[in-house]
């Protein structure tokens, strides 16, 4: 199996409402912000954040295509591969014309999701050689999240009752062996291989790609980052940060500035979202 070591670790809404307008689709606003760290000399993160209109048949509506990747493989690889993974993506999701689309079946949509990650794997095994990436994408329509994930990068989601959790699993070592009961989750922040990556993009061995959704009963906010972000910052500040009453772009920056106020030991990749 290979396995790839991640870099070691050196106008917006205010307010979330209860509950959705009646007879109206979701609205969504989005911020991305990114840092190189404080101890990176380059960005290996890639991210995207498009939010469109999309009008049919006298209907209106929304929907958001969000996605984070954390490029490995050296100087030059890991920012090829990022980049490579989610333009492949984009390309297969083809956020424009999904929305003109009706009636879509879950098993559709997650179909069309695998198809992209795999797109995106055939993509870096091809054109970056020795490059890898996680790769974190959630996908708007109507009033459903749906995600795919491969790797350590993180979707969360923070509901209007203020519950806040991750909807992603890392595919790391130590979270297998937390997971299997081996560790605890306070010995996995200090274990030596904590970068070490199981699954990701630009691995042949047991690629699989992780697929799920959520139900929108009611408004929430979503977070996109990399372990830049993550793995400095604690879940508290995180549902701090997300939940401020400010702009989508200056949450986003702002935790970034948290990750940095941190260590800033790694690239910092960060996507706030907004459905209401």
């Amino acid at each position: 199996m290979k396995l790839f070591k991640k870099k070691s670790k050196s106008n917006g809404s205010v307010g979330i409402p209860k509950e959705f307008a009646c007879d109206q689709g979701v609205k969504i606003q989005a911020g991305l912000a990114q840092s190189v760290g404080k101890t990176r000399d380059h960005m290996e993160d890639a991210a995207f954040s498009l939010v469109l209109h999309a009008g049919a048949r006298g209907k209106t509506t929304m929907a958001g295509l969000f996605i984070v990747a954390d490029g490995m493989g050296g100087h030059s690889n890991g920012e090829v591969a990022s980049a490579v993974a989610i333009q492949n993506f984009v390309e297969t999701v083809d956020l424009p014309s999904l929305a003109r689309q009706e009636n879509l079946e879950q098993s559709e949509i997650n179909a069309l999701l695998e198809t992209a990650l795999n797109k995106a794997q055939e993509a870096v095994l091809g054109q970056v050689s020795g490059g890898g990436s996680t790769l974190t994408a959630a996908l708007v329509l109507d009033r459903k999240v749906s995600f795919a994930h491969v790797g350590d990068s993180r979707l969360y989601l923070l509901s209007a009752e203020d519950e806040f959790r991750v909807l992603t699993r890392d595919h790391s070592l130590v979270q297998r062996l937390v997971d299997l009961g081996q560790i605890t989750a306070a010995e996995a922040e200090l274990h030596p291989q904590k970068n070490v990556l199981y699954r990701a993009l630009g691995q042949t061995d047991g690629f699989k790609v992780d697929l799920g959704e959520y139900e929108l009963d009611h408004p929430v906010r979503l977070l996109l980052c990399s372990d830049g972000l993550w793995g400095l910052v604690n879940e508290k500040l995180l549902c701090g940060g997300v939940a401020l009453p400010l702009p989508v772009e200056e949450r986003a920056r702002a935790l970034c500035d948290l990750a940095n106020d941190a260590g800033g030991t790694d690239n910092i990749s960060a996507i706030v979202v907004d459905i209401f």
